[in-house]
């Protein structure tokens, strides 16, 4: 059987992707599952025996994870697990053998997970383990239960698939850990503890952090047929009953995980421009509702935007988009600033120095017209105009009116210019000029 060269599939992908060790002697599954694993991103490098997992790892043993068959024509039981697993690679076991006896010895191995080859959604379950090994690493899992043994169980499956792990003894420490960490995506809680128990301490974390925030798993050994629905309507997304399998145990983990992560891309959806990472008009005005006094906002509009479309491309129209958003939050990092459309920002700031704004402004004129974007077409260059307000009043609306009279002045006067002014309660402005 010939093997698939190491760099056969390097073309499809970024080279500095993460590297994935496919492992599987069926040339039949192993150029499908590389393209699978091209395909989310990685880049796969395929092996058919264990010698060739040998070589892999002498060339360089380097890999984010590996997918593993279990049985190799030079390793027929699997003994190219522990060599992965000495090399702390994250191993994904993809097998044809399922009976319980090879399940068991399989998961007895800190693996990842054990995938069965005759289910029908094998593949896909395999990369969505391979997204969670990337992912998991960056994700805090907080572990509350009064018995040490327990925790220390919990933190040992976790770990196997990469999450951080915080730990608590009780809900009171629970408590003030969620309230002091940034980044905990799930809370794992038993019922019984002294002291609070895990339903009114989920009841209690349900009041300052809610569904798009964290899940929160509930776990008892009691055989109280209620304690499911008790902290379901506690505000628990699940329940496990001890003792529970390593695979069920994995499957309620990662749901929880990914309906929060899903939670939050569909809030982030809904206040984000797509294109531009930045603020949507819808949310820009949600921020601004709750700013009061010493406001200013400046409308930055791309001069001669149809030129550029018309000229290079919306590809490249897309570029000076996104690229005049990275600059706008470099120089404004503590300020809201939204893509209202098309060409036009919008900058809002909070205990605003006027001049001192309108300076920084300028300042961001001149670093776009310094910016150069290259192009089939030859390196591109472009300009902004910026009209500006300020006022110790809070009427949003009216600076937004008053900022785009400015930013009218600033296109009469030849473009590439910034304009602006302080504006009183009567509505009345005074111009500012540039130091």
């Amino acid at each position: 059987m010939g093997a698939i060269s190491l760099d056969e599939q390097q073309s499809t992908t970024r080279m500095d992707a993460p590297r994935i060790l496919v492992i599987e002697d069926s040339l039949m599954l192993i150029r499908p599952l590389c393209r699978l694993v091209n395909k989310q991103g990685f880049i796969a490098v395929p092996v058919t025996s264990l010698a060739e997992v040998r070589q892999a790892l002498a060339v360089d043993p380097r890999f984010m994870a590996a997918v593993a068959d279990y049985c190799l024509p030079d390793a027929p039981s699997g003994e190219v697990l522990p060599l992965l697993l000495e090399n702390r690679i994250p191993t994904v076991v993809l097998t044809a053998h399922n009976d319980m006896a090879t399940r068991e010895r399989v998961l007895s191995m800190p693996v990842v997970d054990y995938i069965p080859k005759e289910s029908p959604s094998a593949f896909e379950y395999v990369m969505k383990m391979l997204r969670r090994i990337r992912l998991n690493p960056s994700i805090k899992v907080l572990v509350v239960d009064d018995s040490l043994a327990m925790r220390q169980l919990l933190r040992t499956q976790l770990e196997r698939h990469l999450y951080q792990v915080l730990e608590a003894a009780d809900a009171e420490q629970a408590l003030t850990i969620l309230r002091q960490e940034r980044g905990i995506k799930l809370v794992l809680t038993d019922h019984d503890m002294p002291g609070m128990d895990g339903v009114r301490m989920t009841s209690t974390v349900r009041r300052f952090l809610d569904p798009t925030h964290l899940a929160i798993i509930g776990i008892s050994g009691s055989q109280d047929p209620t304690m499911t629905a008790r902290f379901i309507k506690a505000g628990a997304d699940d329940y496990l009953q001890k003792p529970f399998n390593y695979e069920e145990f994995f499957c309620r983990v990662t749901r929880n995980v990914e309906f929060v992560e899903n939670l939050q891309a569909l809030k982030e959806s809904a206040s984000k421009d797509p294109l531009s990472g930045l603020s949507n008009r819808r949310h820009f005005f949600e921020q601004a509702s709750a700013l009061r006094h010493n406001i200013g906002v400046a409308v930055l509009d791309i001069d001669l935007f149809k030129r550029i479309n018309d000229g290079y491309g919306h590809d490249v129209g897309d570029r000076v988009i996104y690229q005049t958003a990275r600059l706008l939050e470099s120089f404004f990092p503590d300020d809201i600033v939204a893509r209202f459309g098309g060409e036009e920002f919008v900058i809002l700031s909070q205990e605003v120095n006027a001049s001192v704004m309108l300076a920084q402004l300028d300042k961001l004129r001149r670093a776009l017209a310094n910016l150069e974007i290259s192009t089939p077409l030859g390196d591109l260059r472009f300009t902004v105009s910026i009209g500006m307000a300020a006022t110790d009043e809070s009427d949003i609306g009216n600076l937004l009116k008053q900022a785009d009279n400015y930013l009218y002045q600033a296109k009469h006067r030849g473009r590439n210019q910034v304009c602006g002014g302080m504006v009183t309660a009567q509505g009345n402005d005074s111009p500012l000029a540039l130091a």
